[in-house]
């Protein structure tokens, strides 16, 4: 057998320990390596690689951010305390419209019944047709208070303002009208006459002084006719359409209180008033004329419902008068409170 070499020890070199990976926590309990001064690349890339990713700093944070997002969470007891708020304003609207319905329901039920009896609510109505017809009829006649109409001038008379005053003065028997003292005359407002057979139409004049109308229209009454510059003159006051109708259709009333020689008087708003053994009955609407009429002891006539505005001898309704413009509007004033029946 050959002689061999021997096998060279190799002389280990003493080396550190194999330590195993350090876990994230083991840089805080762990003793820590010595910081090195200087710009060593190489130990800062290895202290860097052996820090930990979170540290408690930032996991205090995090936990504080949680809890105030958990705080800021509504609770069971609040859910529940919005769903009560809710449910009572809820309430509280149903209650209103119960209560709204309920009125609706009370009014609907009055309605029915109205509309279930008829009769009672024509009588209401044609009561609040009279007293509106009265009202009217009576603003009409205030407007006119302070005019006279004069019936029976010639045609040809054409300067009213000249022929008046001497016929007033010629009724009071001295010089006391001027011209001035009738602001506004004119003829009635309706077509002229287009034969010499049809009566001329009425003049009407405004007076400025009311005393110096009525002293003229009193002088008046003392006849009921007057000659004058070759012409029959008659003078009434200036009373409206609506109330020379409701006259014209109480004609039959006036003649059998003539007849039966009881005095009678107009009055306004529109009324018919007579006196017996010194007690006064008074005429108002249509629906008085019975009881009028068996009051005095006269006899049962029929007369035209005057508040329809109805025309003589026609079944329809009056028009309405035309508007006149502002310019040619009469004088508000108010009529006399009585009038003997002249007409």
């Amino acid at each position: 057998m050959g002689r061999g070499k021997r096998p060279q020890l190799v002389e280990s070199r003493p080396g550190t320990p194999r330590r195993s990976a350090a876990g994230r926590l083991d840089s805080y309990f762990g003793p820590q390596p010595p910081t090195t001064q200087g710009g060593d690349d190489s130990s800062d890339m290895a202290s860097s690689a052996s820090s930990p990713e979170y540290s408690l700093p930032d996991l205090g944070a995090a936990t504080q951010r949680i809890e105030r997002l958990l705080a800021d969470m509504p609770t069971r007891a609040d859910i529940q305390s919005l769903v009560a708020e809710v449910r009572e304003k809820l309430q509280q609207d149903i209650a209103e419209v119960r209560g709204e319905v309920s009125i609706m329901d009370t009014r609907l039920t009055r309605l029915e019944q109205v509309a279930n009896t008829p009769h009672e609510a024509a009588i209401t109505g044609s009561l609040q047709h009279s007293e509106v017809w009265r009202r009217i009829d009576d603003l009409d006649n205030r407007s006119r208070r302070q005019n006279l109409r004069i019936r029976g001038v010639p045609e040809e008379v054409s300067d009213a303002h000249i022929y008046l005053p001497g016929l007033f003065n010629h009724l009071l028997g001295s010089e006391r009208v001027t011209a001035a003292d009738l602001p506004r005359a004119h003829r009635a407002l309706r077509p002229p006459p287009t034969s010499s057979t049809m009566p001329p139409r009425d003049l009407i004049c405004f007076f400025a002084d009311f005393s110096l109308k009525e002293a003229i229209y009193l002088k008046a009454r003392a006849c009921r006719t007057w000659s004058y510059d070759g012409g029959t003159i008659e003078i009434f006051y200036d009373i409206s359409p609506t109330t020379l109708q409701a006259r014209r259709a109480l004609r039959p009333v006036t003649q059998a209180l003539s007849e039966a020689q009881i005095p009678y008087r107009w009055g306004y708003p529109f009324s018919l008033s007579a006196r017996v053994d010194n007690v006064a009955h008074l005429l108002r609407t249509p629906s008085d004329v019975p009881r009028f009429t068996a009051a005095l002891g006269l006899p049962d006539v029929r007369v035209p419902d005057w508040e329809m505005f109805s025309l003589p001898g026609q079944g329809r309704e009056m028009a309405p008068r035309p508007r006149r413009s502002r310019s040619r509007r009469r004088h508000l004033v108010a009529p006399v409170p009585q009038e003997d029946g002249a007409l």
